[in-house]
């Protein structure tokens, strides 16, 4: 496995345009990985600054209705 500083000192060797792939492939991976994990918060946090955002829309459970009564799995 190639290291950090290796692949460095590689990169200084190579023509500008090749330097420019480089860095496009380099910031195309970060763009999806910032996509793909979003921020990890504490859920406290998360508990106290969504605590009450529905207090002016009360949550209803409406009545399940009937359904067939169905033979027991064995």
């Amino acid at each position: 496995m190639v290291t950090l500083d290796e692949l460095l000192r590689q990169a200084e060797h190579l023509p500008a345009v090749e330097k420019w792939k480089l860095v496009k492939h380099v910031l195309r991976s970060l763009e999806e990985e910032q996509i793909v994990q979003p921020a990890t918060s504490d859920w406290h946090e998360f508990l106290r600054s969504t605590y009450g955002s529905l207090k002016d829309t009360p949550i209803q459970r409406w009545d399940q209705g009937e359904y067939e009564e169905r033979e027991p799995l064995e």
